[in-house]
């Protein structure tokens, strides 16, 4: 079938405004395909960066979960630049695990009753109560997850310290005071050993 062919027997026809109509309806629909075809794509991009940003929680959450080595690597890079100091190992041990504080939805109710009886007495009733719920993310994303106000990182328990070079009592010294001014702990929690 060859197109040139058909137009102009459709023209020999006498039906030229009908061929122009046909063109109009087929660019249209062509334009209309092209433009669908773009909003979906988009519809596709926002849900992958919906995805993006539900990853990118979940890897804090598990970031979190290694505090204790972030602390130790850390701490080990920035003593191996202290003088007189080689090759360094450090162990870092917590008190606990991370506290994680949710929010509270509270509802507090209360009545007062004034009862008189006949002999002339009055009595005052009070009745209170309050309802105390975790307050959670609602939505198709959310899947109903506690609403988080406040992450506590756990306190340091202690740390341990061995550092080639540790043999003299000056560098013994300096990993102490560092070790101390970095992490915010007492001497007692801090001890130095030579490798």
């Amino acid at each position: 079938m060859d197109f040139g062919s058909i137009k102009e027997r459709l023209y020999n026809l006498g039906i030229k405004k009908t061929v122009q109509n046909l063109l109009i309806v087929a660019l249209v629909a062509a334009i209309m395909v092209i433009s669908t075809s773009t909003f979906f794509s988009k519809d596709r991009e926002n849900r992958n960066s919906i995805e993006t940003t539900d990853i990118q929680l979940n890897r804090q959450s598990i970031s979190a979960a290694t505090y204790e080595e972030q602390l130790e690597y850390k701490l080990k890079g920035i003593l191996q630049q202290i003088s007189g100091v080689g090759e360094v190992s450090v162990m870092v041990t917590l008190k606990s695990g991370k506290e994680v504080i949710p929010a509270f939805n509270t509802v507090e109710t209360g009545s007062e009753t004034d009862e008189r009886d006949g002999a002339g007495g009055t009595r005052t009733v009070k009745q209170s109560s309050t309802d105390k719920r975790v307050a959670s993310n609602s939505g198709s994303l959310a899947s109903d997850q506690p609403l988080i106000v406040k992450e506590v990182m756990p306190e340091v328990q202690g740390i341990i310290v061995v550092a080639e070079g540790a043999e003299s009592p000056e560098v013994m010294e300096r990993l102490t005071e560092a070790v101390q001014t970095v992490m915010g702990v007492p001497a007692f929690r801090v001890k130095v050993y030579p490798m």
